[in-house]
């Protein structure tokens, strides 16, 4: 039961990472990437994902390096995000 209950929780903190990592997408195209909007978003952007982190290493010891790759793996992929929609608001700038 407990491990349940673990389970759902782990779910649900992918789906709130998936939301908040589009919420913070659509509130860096609408307000800049350097807008306190966006950087709030972003760091509550990173706490999901660090209970993520935790949840999964209390559920599963063996699978915390891979979390650790994965975390990395959303760093590169926030910093790819983050360009990308600099590469956005720049064309609509100018365009």
């Amino acid at each position: 039961m407990f491990q349940s209950k673990r389970k759902h929780m782990v779910d649900k903190l992918l789906l709130d990472i998936k939301q908040k990592r589009e919420e913070m997408i659509q509130i860096g195209m609408q307000n800049g990437l350097a807008s306190a909007e966006t950087i709030q978003a972003s760091q509550e952007l990173d706490l999901l994902i660090v209970e993520y982190q935790r949840c999964k290493e209390a559920t599963d010891q063996p699978f915390y390096s891979h979390a650790l790759r994965r975390y990395s793996s959303w760093r590169r992929t926030r910093r790819f995000l983050t360009k990308a929609v600099l590469a956005v608001v720049a064309a609509s700038m100018i365009g």
